[in-house]
Formats: structure tokens, C-alpha cells, sequence
């Protein structure tokens, strides 16, 4: 007798069933790898068909191509497995579980912060967009094809999907170059200014002067943290980078009194970040820490995380707990 699946007892039968081996191949990972996050995590077939062979339905795929697209984006997969089996999400809206329930989504549609469908239509339709494509794309200099790829990437995932899974590895993949490059050809830079380009479009939608969130950071997570600050503006918290250049202790804590800031991000190892977190955490403020440093390790409720997508979550999450009261880390 065939086992009970959880689409029978839903009553639900969308027809589609393809086999561990076929999902895999779909998703691009091992079917090892599937039947780990079944034993773990629940993220198994709804059902067997006679003969005892595990079959996936479409909302099963789904959950798994939720389960896949966050951990690419470096969600831990415990976590990205919650995410994944809270609500069905479709594979077309991947970005995040917090994207889809508010509707800071890129995905569905092709009118996002002013880029219209032809700008996003200006190349073949059928182009491959993965690290490689890209990396060859900035080592020609062709700036409008390097663009293009990510901005397909950022409307198809998010601003650090494209980051993640497109733009960090095709760098990854440029760094281990033995080439000399041409005068006024740089394809680090060429990717880079298409990252930036990409943040000022996809994360520029939050309105008005009131501050959230400030980010120090070091010379090194210059464009992370452009990205990290599009993600967090995108979802309705405006946020500043502050240059990483030469600055005071003091110089760093006006940026944030000035603009009334909620929290500060430190990412990397800026200078004078321990200084800057001791003093926002004792007048009021969130400190938040993205590095593998142990930066402020003495100071008490700093929150901390290692990944961008985990921060991100984490700090909707803390900034949605109280309303804006004022100015956190001003002079009182």
C-alpha cells in the first residue's frame, strides 16, 4: 500500500511528480543533498506512487527551490529550511521570506525603482546569466552587457541575490587571473560600478530624511556594504554608508547624531569601530556587528551576525520591535 502523502491529506494534486534524481538536476545540486534536507529538515516528496518510488509535486519542488535559492544567499539552512516551509512561495519569488510577505519583492514585475521592461529587454532573451558569462563580460569591458546581466540577476532574486551568487563569484573568479590588463581596462571595477548601479535602481525606493540605519565599514566591504544598504532601503529602512576613509572617533558618531540613526552596522573592520559601538549601545542605540572579527566583544546586546542575508533579517527584525523615538545615539 502506497504511503499517505501530505498532498492527499490536503486534498491537493497538482499532476506534476518527478523523481529525486530529476529534482536534482533541476536545482543543481546532488540528490544526497535532497535526502538530507528531507531527513532534517521535512523538505521531502509529498507522497510515494506505487512501488515505494519517492515522487516531488510542484509545491514540493517549490519549497526546495526556496530551500536552494536562500542558502545560496547564505541563509543557514536550518534557517532558510523555516523560511521554506512557513508559507508556499513560488519559484518565481525567491528572494526571501520577509521580501514576500511585505512586498519588497523584485521578482513579478518589470517596473522597479523606474527601470522600465525595455531597458531590461535590451539584450538577447535567452542569455546565460551566471559568474562566468559575467567575469567575460567585464574582462572585454562590455560595461552595457555586465549591467544587464545583473540587472537580470537583482530583479529575478534580490540585490544580495545578485551579489551572492553572481557578482562575488565572478570577482572570485577574476582575482584568480594571471593576466595583465589593457590601459584604462579594469574588469574588477567595470563589475563593481555594475553592483553600485544595480543598488542605486533596486534600492533607492525608501522615502524621507528620517535615518534607520548607518554603516561603518572598512576599504575591503566597500561595495557589500552599498548592497547591504540598497537591501535594507529596498525594504523600507533608509540607511547611509559612511565612506571608509580617516575619520575620529568622533567624526564617525556626528554622522550618526546628525541623521537621527536607529542603529549602527559595522561591517569588515573599520577604524574605531569598538569606539563608535561602545558609545551608540550606552546612549540607546542598536549595534550591529557583520564580521568574522570579534569586534565589541565586550559590550553587551551587541547583535551580531555572519552572513548579509542572515543580518538583513535580523535587523528588520530589531527595528520593527519599537517605533523611531528619536535620536538613539545623540547628546540627549
Amino acid at each position: 500500500m502506497a504511503a499517505r502523502s501530505r498532498s492527499d491529506a490536503s486534498g491537493s494534486d497538482d499532476g506534476i511528480r518527478l523523481t529525486v534524481a530529476a529534482v536534482a538536476a533541476r536545482l543543481g545540486v546532488a540528490a544526497p543533498t535532497l535526502r538530507t534536507w528531507d531527513r532534517r529538515y521535512g523538505l521531502g516528496p509529498s507522497g510515494h506512487t506505487a512501488g515505494s518510488h519517492r515522487r516531488y509535486n510542484a509545491s514540493d519542488i517549490s519549497r526546495l527551490e526556496t530551500m536552494r535559492r536562500l542558502t545560496l544567499e547564505g541563509v543557514a539552512p536550518a534557517d532558510a529550511a523555516k523560511l521554506a516551509t512557513r508559507s508556499a512561495l513560488s519559484s518565481v519569488d525567491l528572494s526571501a521570506d520577509a521580501e514576500h510577505r511585505d512586498g519588497h519583492s523584485y521578482a513579478g514585475t518589470q517596473e522597479v525603482a523606474g527601470l522600465a521592461s525595455s531597458d531590461l529587454d535590451d539584450g538577447p532573451t535567452l542569455e546565460i546569466v551566471d559568474p562566468l558569462s559575467l567575469a567575460a563580460a567585464a574582462v572585454e569591458s562590455d560595461e552595457g552587457r555586465v549591467r544587464r546581466l545583473v540587472r537580470r540577476s537583482a530583479l529575478g532574486t534580490s540585490l544580495l541575490g545578485a551579489w551572492r551568487t553572481l557578482v562575488l563569484p565572478a570577482l572570485e573568479l577574476l582575482a584568480g587571473r594571471d593576466n595583465a590588463d589593457r590601459p584604462g581596462h579594469d574588469p574588477e571595477i567595470v563589475l563593481r560600478g555594475a553592483m553600485l548601479a544595480a543598488v542605486r535602481e533596486f534600492g533607492s525606493t525608501a522615502s524621507g530624511t528620517a535615518g534607520e540605519v548607518v554603516i561603518l565599514t572598512d576599504a575591503a566591504s566597500v561595495v557589500e556594504s552599498h548592497v547591504l544598504a540598497g537591501e535594507l532601503s529596498h525594504r523600507g529602512l533608509p540607511t547611509r554608508v559612511v565612506r571608509p576613509r580617516t575619520r575620529s572617533t568622533d567624526e564617525a558618531l556626528a554622522v550618526v547624531r546628525r541623521r537621527g540613526m536607529r542603529m549602527v552596522v559595522i561591517l569588515g573592520e573599520p577604524d574605531g569601530a569598538a569606539e563608535v559601538a561602545a558609545s551608540v549601545s550606552a546612549t540607546g542605540g542598536h549595534v550591529f556587528v557583520i564580521s568574522h572579527a570579534r569586534i565589541a566583544a565586550d559590550i553587551p546586546d551587541v547583535h551580531r551576525a555572519r552572513t548579509l542575508a542572515g543580518a538583513v533579517h535580523e535587523i528588520e527584525a530589531l527595528l520593527s520591535e519599537a517605533p523611531h523615538t528619536g535620536n538613539p545615539a545623540g547628546d540627549g
